[in-house]
């Protein structure tokens, strides 16, 4: 991060078209668009700049998705390149197609940042403005200035409430100051994760990675607490060890959603999932496990399933424990082992006990074969 004198060094440098620029900034497109339809993750991370840790982080979780889901087509250009201070900027717009009958053609369009390195310039990710507080700073477009301080007082209204929740108050993170990003459009934010996002979301984080928010969305504070409660829970559960991410899909989205509770003022999950069993439609938990499996009609299950039994857990054993259970599995237990070793059962007989605990499936009625009762 630029310090504040450097910083205003930076802004009062003039921007100054080179024609020359131009080409390489576009070679370097090219061999990102190139990497993105061979599912070359090794190839596309050399034309990343990597002095930014968050953003490489970002950069290396989209090129993995590369090698998982390579793109068909895709088409990354460059308009006029200015040079401002040491960075050469201009308008990208990134074009693609992912693979598979019906697939849509997409667009993107942003200002984008590159550095010199070794004679080639290297992608820097988007020109953003800052707004920057103790502990935080949030990255956003021009002219959202006003958004990004609503962002920051609601940053500061959760924060230690999340940390608390997890046992993390005197540990690292409460020292650390938090990069957010806010986007413009959900088809930005898609792009900035992988270009085979498709799902809509309004926020997302990974572990190393700056807190993502859809700009457009819940930007009142209040809107704002709840959004950054949920992702700022998921930063916290990934201080829980090394393997946190690991964890199944649902208690990850689970504890986040159970990190916002207060900041959402309700427990919407424990009507739908009382409505769930009392319809006979709960999903198995190995169904809500990966991320990358789980069917789309089953997503919601993820979140207030999930929600609903870590809540279970918390309410029956306490916050201690819930906390030491989800260590257990960032150390690299399984979710039976941990369960078995924390909260001293085995997870099959915890899933019958938390079922247990719900309203009973109600008695369906015969279906009539057709002509009785005629």
């Amino acid at each position: 991060m630029l310090n504040f004198l450097s910083a205003a060094i930076v802004c009062f440098l003039p921007a100054f078209a080179d024609p020359d620029l131009q080409p390489a900034v576009q070679r370097t497109l090219d061999g990102m668009s190139k990497a993105a339809v061979a599912g070359d993750t090794e190839g596309f991370l050399k034309l990343v700049d990597t002095s930014d840790r968050e953003f490489l982080n970002e950069q290396k979780y989209f090129a993995k998705d590369l090698a998982r889901k390579p793109a068909a087509a895709v088409s990354a250009t460059v308009g006029e390149v200015k040079l401002e201070g040491a960075e050469a900027r201009g308008p990208v717009v990134w074009t693609w197609t992912m693979p598979g009958e019906g697939k849509k053609e997409r667009t993107v369009k942003f200002d984008g940042r590159f550095v010199e390195y070794g004679g080639d310039w290297l992608y820097a990710g988007e020109v953003w403005d800052t707004h920057e507080a103790p502990g935080v700073i949030v990255y956003h477009p021009g002219g959202m200035d006003e958004l990004a301080s609503r962002t920051v007082r609601a940053f500061e209204a959760v924060r230690e409430r999340v940390e608390e929740g997890f046992g993390l108050t005197g540990a690292e993170l409460p020292n650390r100051t938090q990069k957010i990003k806010l986007y413009g459009s959900m088809r930005h934010l898609q792009q900035s994760i992988c270009l085979a996002y498709e799902d809509g979301l309004s926020g997302w984080n990974e572990p190393g990675e700056s807190i993502k928010l859809l700009a457009g969305r819940n930007s009142e504070v209040e809107g704002l607490k709840s959004l950054l409660a949920h992702e700022y829970g998921h930063v916290a559960t990934f201080e829980l060890g090394p393997k946190s991410n690991e964890m199944p899909w649902w208690i990850l989205e689970g504890v986040a959603e159970l990190s916002a509770e207060f900041a959402a003022n309700g427990r919407g999950a424990d009507r739908t999932v009382a409505r769930w069993a009392k319809q006979g439609k709960l999903v198995a938990w190995e169904d809500l496990a990966d991320f990358h499996t789980v069917k789309p009609k089953d997503q919601g299950h993820v979140y207030s399933q999930g929600h609903h039994m870590v809540a279970y857990i918390s309410g029956r054993w306490g916050r201690v424990k819930r906390n030491d259970w989800m260590r257990a599995m960032g150390a690299g237990k399984t979710l039976d082992q941990a369960t078995t070793d924390v909260l001293d059962m085995p997870f099959a007989q915890l899933n019958d006990e938390w079922r247990a605990s719900l309203p009973a499936e109600e008695a369906k009625e015969p279906e009539k074969v057709k002509g009785e009762g005629e």
